[in-house]
This record gives structure tokens, C-alpha cells and sequence, in this order.
């Protein structure tokens, strides 16, 4: 079920049925405990986190990776961090509705001065809802930004005219100015590839 990225970090998959794109999640492990980021729910996963560590907590990136977030920190009697809604610029009341809806009340809100586990270190990524999530070398996104054929590539944000009256996808890097901050050498993704190393030379 899970495949090694590092010693330290682990992912698993499934393909979305109704977009054909896959999923992934991440479990990041340190001193014999496991952190989870946007996982997906999938038969024995909770028994197959125990033989890698003593589960720890679960981050959420976006609110778009609801997956199985909320019942596995419910299931394993974890934490769970939700992005704070107004770091992310999400709309309150309907993000409110979404967290009632989907039993996430017990959800603890983060932003970029709050202290996760493993000493994660949360950064606000402008204009696409979403935190990045710093650990290690690595940087963790939802659905900023992607590895496709080892280079980076970012998710479109929008349909725009092109100078010459075509129209084009438009894409945000938003994410490049948190890489070279953080001197992150790797992205780990919650689609498509991961990037184990080189990110600094990527973008």
C-alpha cells in the first residue's frame, strides 16, 4: 500500500473515478510517530499506520483534500488540523456549512504561526485557498503545483484571452516565492509525481 519517497516519508494512491487523475497522500514519520497529510480512506490503512509509527495528527492542505481526513483522526483518536479560513481567504460561512456537513467540528484550525507536529511549518500560498506544509527538505502541497516527467508544473487557475485573441489556461506560480524562502529540495504532491530533489533548480 505505501511507497517509500524517503526513510522518512511514505505515500499511497487511488484513482479518482469520476476525474480519472490520481490521488495521493502522504505519511510523514519522526521519532517512531506518523503524521498524515490529506489521506485517502482505503481498507486496513489504519492498521498499516501502526506498523510504521504511532499516529500522531492529520493535515489537511485545502478543504477541496476533505478525503478521509476527518474520520481517520476520528477512527485513530488523533488531531486534526483544518487550514484557518481566513488564512486560506476561504468564504466563512460556506466553509463553516462544509465543516458541519462533513463532521469537522473537531478540526483545529491552523495558520502559519501555529505549532504542528514534527515542528511542520504551515505557508499561506496566495491565491489558490491552500497551505503549503514545510518539512524536512520538502515542501507539501494539495493542488498548487505537481511533478510531471521530474519538472514542476502548476495547476491552472483560470481561463484567459492570449494576446492574439486565442484563449489559453492561465497558471499560478505562487508557490515559487515559498520555495525559494523555504530552500525546499523537494514537493511532495497530492497529485500526479512527487519531486524527491532538485526543486530549487525546477522552478
Amino acid at each position: 500500500m505505501f511507497e517509500p519517497i524517503t526513510r522518512n516519508i511514505f505515500r499511497w494512491g487511488t484513482l479518482d473515478g469520476e476525474t480519472g487523475v490520481m490521488m495521493y497522500s502522504h505519511l510523514l514519520l519522526k521519532e517512531g510517530k506518523a503524521v498524515l497529510i490529506d489521506p485517502l480512506a482505503l481498507p486496513k490503512l489504519n492498521q498499516m499506520i501502526r506498523i510504521l509509527g504511532e499516529p500522531a495528527g492529520v493535515i489537511m492542505t485545502c478543504y477541496p483534500h476533505l478525503r478521509g481526513c476527518s474520520i481517520i483522526s476520528k477512527q485513530l483518536n488523533i488531531p486534526l488540523f483544518i487550514p484557518d479560513i481566513g488564512s486560506v481567504n476561504e468564504d466563512e460561512k460556506l466553509t463553516n456549512m462544509f465543516i458541519d456537513l462533513y463532521g469537522m467540528k473537531h478540526g483545529i484550525p491552523y495558520n502559519e504561526s501555529t505549532k504542528l507536529p514534527f515542528e511542520i511549518k504551515a505557508h499561506v500560498i496566495a491565491g489558490r485557498h491552500e497551505m503549503a506544509l514545510q518539512f524536512d527538505d520538502y515542501l507539501i502541497v494539495g493542488d498548487s503545483a505537481y511533478g510531471l516527467n521530474g519538472k514542476l508544473s502548476f495547476y491552472p487557475t483560470g481561463i484567459w484571452p492570449d494576446d492574439d485573441g486565442s484563449r489559453r489556461r492561465a497558471t499560478s506560480d505562487a508557490l515559487t516565492p515559498i520555495i525559494r524562502k523555504t530552500g525546499a529540495t523537494g514537493l511532495l504532491s497530492g497529485h500526479m509525481e512527487d519531486i524527491p530533489s532538485g526543486l530549487q533548480e525546477n522552478p
